[in-house]
């Protein structure tokens, strides 16, 4: 049920305040509880943390990791939150050494590490490693080449049809489309000896603009690194479902699918050595990049190279640092808010630009509560570790808080990488969507507080369903919201500004100096995402009733109904006379639609009732919007993915990052699985009851008063 307020910020005219939204005697110190929140943030704090935390490399489970997790202990006890220190042992991977050398027709040695600049300080620290990605296997191998695009399963098929066979090969393939573990996987599965990953110059370099140090994008010696697991679930690869503790009973790794074929990531300009020597067919069309030469799918019978790479893979004890304010009224109802605290590199970027944003959101609270003014809601600031292994630190304290976590957490806010741009935008699942409109109303634009957060979204594109409200994105894979949207399933929402021209994404220069310049040192972007922060968390931890707009669940149920008609009309699964929504989902729109009206008629009533002043059967309330949402939850979990338990959302089992709404319903679309359809079915039939039975648990608490 959606209970909104309002917030004077700055120069901005005081918005309308619903009456009927809140109850009437507390609407007034709750809009000053949150303006004084709103006053807290400022640009030196945000630069004071970004330059605590971004002063080292610090990779997951190294000696500049400990240090990020003490510093960020220490800070949030400053603050005066309860600090804990979650430690977890997972499996990781570390780089030994690495090499690539073309070895025919000449030789020459390829960089696998990127150029130190005078201009930045940052990119020659010497904890700074090679380009690697982690997990991959070790080996020595001299072949020849293929080139595959962007590694897809899409390109992968493309060159089955083409006669190509990649075959004890080194497959060459560039960053973007898909996340990189699924480049190795379809290589390795198509029989690859090796791979090599490239960031080819029309996706992130000089043809999107200048090249760092003077420009944003990335230079000739770039190097992306990353994790290349895939496996069917997120968190450590040893312990799939259960904590990954010191003593933990643990898979053999070599039960485990994780890459077995070498794979190194280089620059462009190393990229092209291989690239123009190759004397194959030129490439299908679409296929080629911006590099100044022709794109050739196979090398020819004299072009040979050499992969060498060497990684070990062992146990490490890393952290989550999770510091909660507890709640006044309700303390065991949590808003919980995260951002990952290890990087590739220096991390300003990645995870920095975020991480700094959730620091400075937990020391507004925190200044507040040491005043006597708490939240309702306990909050919980969450510095997650070994994300960019597998979401491993996110995912290992959801799985050790399992059970506490269905019955208490109301939603989860993730900032990874949150502040790179003036450029709001939001991923977020149904029932927060407006609450997020809500509070952008009420927030400055950055570099122009004559006009607000919201205005400048809707201006960049309006949402067909919702005229009058600003486009959102689906909620995917990719980064800590993972375990709570896909396993616990819970209402979540990743928040966040972009629009700087430029990337050094998992690279080097990933740095302050390339921040500064690129996205800016005036921390506008960044104070915009920590005021969306605050202003989303303390509506959820402070309304009395959790203020989630279940009704919003009908409408983009049909939204996704409509799309996966669309999907399966395209492959063939459906027929092409289908209408909109095809005939064996029409039972589904109809339950949507009568649950969207009933829970707009619940959602008035109860309005009413708490603008009078907080209902006698507030808990009961409380707990059917958590039943609520915690009815899209299956324990079976998805087809084929046990771990994946939301039938609301999941990652795309092909790309990683995009998304799936109505996993189950998708997955038998894309499979062409019409057998296992109607069965699918049935369960979101399942979920409409569950949803009916919870807004019968709100009536009931209402009629009692």
């Amino acid at each position: 049920m959606l209970i909104t307020v309002a917030l004077a910020v700055s120069a901005l005219a005081q918005p309308s305040f619903p009456s009927s939204a809140y109850p009437d005697q507390l609407t007034n110190a709750y809009i000053r509880y949150e303006a004084q929140l709103q006053a807290v943030p400022t640009r030196d704090s945000l630069l004071a943390w970004h330059q605590l935390l971004g002063s080292e490399p610090h990779i997951a489970g190294t000696p500049g990791d400990l240090r990020t997790i003490e510093r960020l202990s220490k800070a949030f006890a400053d603050m005066g939150l309860d600090v804990q220190r979650h430690e977890f042992w997972a499996l990781l991977a570390m780089p030994i050494s690495a090499s690539i050398q073309v070895v025919s027709p000449d030789r020459i040695d390829l960089a696998v590490k990127e150029d130190m600049l005078p201009e930045d300080e940052f990119s020659g620290h010497p904890d700074q490693m090679i380009g690697w990605n982690a997990y991959s296997g070790s080996g020595d191998v001299t072949a020849n080449v293929v080139y595959a695009n962007y590694g897809s399963k899409a390109d992968f098929q493309r060159l089955a049809e083409l006669g190509v066979d990649c075959t004890g090969k080194i497959v060459v393939c560039r960053y973007g489309g898909n996340y990189r573990g699924y480049k190795a996987k379809f290589a390795e599965e198509a029989g690859a000896a090796g791979v090599i990953i490239y960031s080819d110059p029309a996706d992130s370099g000089f043809v999107k603009g200048p090249a760092y140090p003077e420009g944003g994008y990335a230079n000739s010696t770039c190097i992306e690194r990353g994790s290349l697991s895939t496996l069917g679930y997120n968190g450590d690869p040893l312990t799939p479902g259960w904590e990954a503790t010191k003593d933990a009973p643990r898979l053999d790794v070599n039960d485990v699918a994780l890459p077995r074929i070498p794979v190194q990531p280089v620059g462009w300009a190393a990229a092209e050595q291989v690239l123009k020597r190759m004397g194959g067919e030129p490439v299908p069309e679409g296929w080629k990049g911006g590099l100044p030469i022709e794109y050739r799918v196979t090398g020819g019978p004299d072009l040979r190279v050499r992969l060498k790479v060497q990684q070990e893979r062992r146990i490490i004890p890393t952290a989550n640092v999770i510091a909660t304010l507890k709640g006044s009224t309700m303390p065991d109802e949590w808003m919980i808010i995260g951002c990952h605290h290890d990087a590739w590199n220096c991390g300003a970027a990645d995870p920095l630009a975020g991480t700094i944003a959730l620091m400075e959101a937990a020391k507004a609270f925190a200044e507040l509560a040491a005043k006597g003014a708490r939240p309702s809601r306990s909050i919980i600031f969450a510095a997650w570790g070994a994300e960019e292994f597998g979401i491993i630190g996110s995912s290992e304290w959801v799985e050790a808080n399992r059970d506490e976590l269905i019955r208490k957490a109301v939603a989860y806010i993730n900032l990874d990488m949150a502040s790179m741009g003036p450029d709001f935008n939001a991923s977020t699942t149904p029932s927060l969507r407006r609450l997020i409109v809500e509070c952008a109303k009420t927030t400055p634009q950055p570099r122009d507080n004559s006009t607000t957060v919201f205005q400048a979204w809707l201006a960049r594109g309006e949402d067909p369903l919702f005229p009058g409200q600003p486009r959102f994105g689906d909620m995917g894979g990719g980064s800590d919201h993972v375990g709570f949207l896909c396993h616990i399933v819970m209402p979540c929402t990743s928040l966040g500004g972009g629009g700087s021209k430029g990337t050094s994404y998992h690279s080097t220069y990933d740095t302050l100096p390339w921040y500064w310049k690129v996205v800016g040192d005036d921390y506008e972007p960044a104070l915009m995402t920590t005021r969306m922060t605050i202003g989303v968390a303390a509506r959820v931890a402070s309304s009395p009733i959790i203020p989630l707009e279940l009704a919003r669940y009908g409408p983009e149920i049909r939204r996704q109904l409509t799309d996966l008609t669309r999907r399966g009309k395209a492959n063939g699964m459906l027929a092409s006379s289908e209408s909109d929504i095809a005939s064996s989902f029409a039972s589904l729109a109809e339950a949507s639609l009568r649950f969207e009206e009933r829970a707009k008629e619940v959602q008035t009533r109860l309005a009413v009732e708490v603008a009078k002043g907080a209902p006698r059967g507030l808990d009961a309330i409380n707990r059917a919007i958590l039943r609520a949402e915690r009815a899209w939850r299956s324990e079976e979990g998805i087809p084929g993915r046990p771990w994946f338990q939301s039938l609301l959302a999941a990652s795309d089992e092909d790309s990683g990052y995009a998304s799936w709404p109505l996993p189950g319903l998708r997955y038998c679309i894309e499979r062409k699985n019409a057998d296992l359809l109607a069965e699918q079915i049935e369960k979101y039939h399942a979920v409409f009851r569950e949803l009916r039975r919870a807004l019968d648990d709100i009536e009931s608490a209402l009629s009692k008063e």
